[in-house]
């Protein structure tokens, strides 16, 4: 009877892990740290798991909420196999440099989460990188990732046994202006779906509107003579804001924009699976060589006397920096040069955990102590600079969410990666498409296998097969059908309406 345990993730956002015990195997849903905790408390709580008995590990996609406390695994016993695409592995490996780097720097040694004998041990042994649809068996399991559109390689992945389906959505994306936006089709109907819901009971601006206030708010501080710091997610946020940029670039003064840290690394490895991407940027590049993320203003920072030497110059320029929440790295560097200065502006763009830099600069705070990366001092800042917030964000917000849901149309729905508030409301929004809705909280055990409950009134459906005969079923009923040639799983309600009556 399969099972899911919550970790991590349950009516929070951040450190996604989740267990599923189907057909006598124990896997892992992603593993994620809190990115606004140090030490044991930004891991998800295990206890209890015999960590030595787990197959492996399913990775939606690299983020460090979803990834960070893998190689953590390694160091308490796991040697199973870590499933993901291959542009995650690849991002996985800079990701994780990074993380560990930040904590050798940053952290205590008795609160660093792993070593890079335990990460290297997933990249070069572990991990099992793979492709979209390119459906995979573990013993009788049938395993299918499916693109779900939030960062390069992301994946919805669908678990098939005697025809009982579980699909985990990771995170799902919004619109974006690079990558492929996601379907559900090839999976509707599954018995179980686990959603996530960051932006459940939230709606944003649409992304043009979005992106013409952070352009112009960038256009105005570069004319007065200022600086503009976008602290940024190297995964995903860089790529979206770059070709943001790019695509409007005779909107704003031609200044030098210069790419820093990781982001020049992450780029790099967009670049080499732009075939993952939107059709317009695949045949743009196949046709016509034209990268969607470069253009002539790019600068790319060659030394430390480079940048030092920019901040002596009262001239405009825009940096784009990790880390995206101010934890720590490049963008914390930067903001101490910056942050004196009115005439400057951070813009920092979506989502803010709380007890983050980030989150704290959006709340009102304006005099921090902020480690000098270079110097290794605590400095104290006195933000007198603009600071402002551009909810560009690379996750699905709640009417996509709705959409999503009501396409699929689960017989079990599980929300977890949300605020409490906000996944009531996402399940208010969609109970008439899924039989029943789960909230886990962390240490939660669902039964998967329990049906849901039904309206007596709702129970059945009708679909004439002949003149005088009709088949009579459960209208939650998902079957494998042929339609336009091609197969799917559809409910019975649906059928019907595809069936002509004799």
């Amino acid at each position: 009877m399969p099972h899911l345990k919550v970790f991590g993730g349950g009516r929070e956002i951040g450190r996604t892990c989740l267990q599923l015990d189907i057909n006598q195997h124990h896997f892992l849903l992603d593993c994620g740290i809190d990115p606004a905790s140090r030490g044991l408390a930004a891991l998800p709580n295990l206890l209890g798991t015999r960590i030595d008995q787990l197959d492996a590990v399913f990775v939606s996609h690299a983020h460090l909420d979803h990834t960070g406390a893998i190689p953590n695994l390694v160091k308490l016993g796991f040697r199973g196999k870590v499933f993901m695409t291959l542009p995650t592995l690849a991002l996985l490996n800079l990701l994780w440099q990074d993380e560990l780097s930040l904590m050798e720097r940053e952290w205590p040694k008795e609160e660093r989460l792993w070593s890079s004998k335990e990460m290297h041990k997933v990249l070069m042994k572990l991990a099992e990188p793979t492709t979209y649809h390119e459906v995979f068996k573990l013993d009788s399991l049938k395993v299918d990732f499916h693109n779900a559109g939030h960062i390069l390689g992301s994946t919805m992945t669908e678990f098939s046994h005697n025809g009982y389906r579980i699909v985990f959505s990771g995170d799902l994306g919004t619109s974006s202006n690079h990558l492929r936006y996601w379907r559900t089709e090839d999976f509707a109907y599954p018995d179980v779906l686990i959603c996530e819901g960051t932006y459940g009971g939230r709606n944003r601006k649409s992304r043009e509107e979005v992106a013409r206030d952070f352009l112009e708010s960038i256009r105005i501080t570069l004319e007065e003579g200022g600086k503009v710091l976008v602290p940024m997610f190297a995964v995903g946020k860089t790529q979206e804001i770059l070709k943001i940029l790019k695509d409007s670039w005779n909107k704003l003064p031609n200044v030098d924009v210069y790419l820093e840290g990781m982001s020049i690394d992450t780029l790099r490895v967009y670049e080499q699976f732009l075939i993952y991407m939107d059709d317009r940027v695949r045949r743009g590049y196949l046709f016509n060589n034209i990268n969607p993320f470069r253009w002539g203003a790019l600068r790319l920072f060659r030394s430390i006397s480079e940048r030092k030497h920019l901040h002596t110059r009262d001239s405009p320029c825009i940096i784009m920096a990790p880390s995206g929440m101010l934890r720590g790295g490049w963008s914390v560097w930067h903001t101490i040069k910056m942050a004196p200065s009115e005439k400057n502006l951070i813009a920092i763009c979506g989502h803010m955990e709380e007890g983050t830099t980030g989150y704290d600069l959006l709340n009102g705070r304006r005099e921090f102590q902020l480690r000098d990366m270079l110097t290794k001092e605590m400095m104290d800042v006195n933000v007198r600079c603009k600071v402002s917030h551009f909810d560009i964000s690379a996750h699905a917000m709640h009417n996509e969410l709705c959409n999503y849901i009501s396409r699929v149309k689960p017989g079990k729905l599980v929300l977890i990666h949300g605020k409490e508030e906000g996944l009531k409301s996402l399940a208010e929004s969609v109970r008439q498409h899924a039989g029943e809705i789960v909230i886990p909280s962390n240490g939660d055990r669902i039964d998967l296998e329990q049906p849901p409950q039904y309206a007596e009134s709702e129970r059945n459906v009708e679909l004439p097969i002949a003149q005088n005969t009709s088949l009579v079923l459960p209208k939650s009923l998902s079957i494998r059908v042929k339609h336009l040639g091609k197969d799917r799983y559809m409910k019975t309600e649906d059928i019907r309406s595809l069936v002509k009556s004799p």
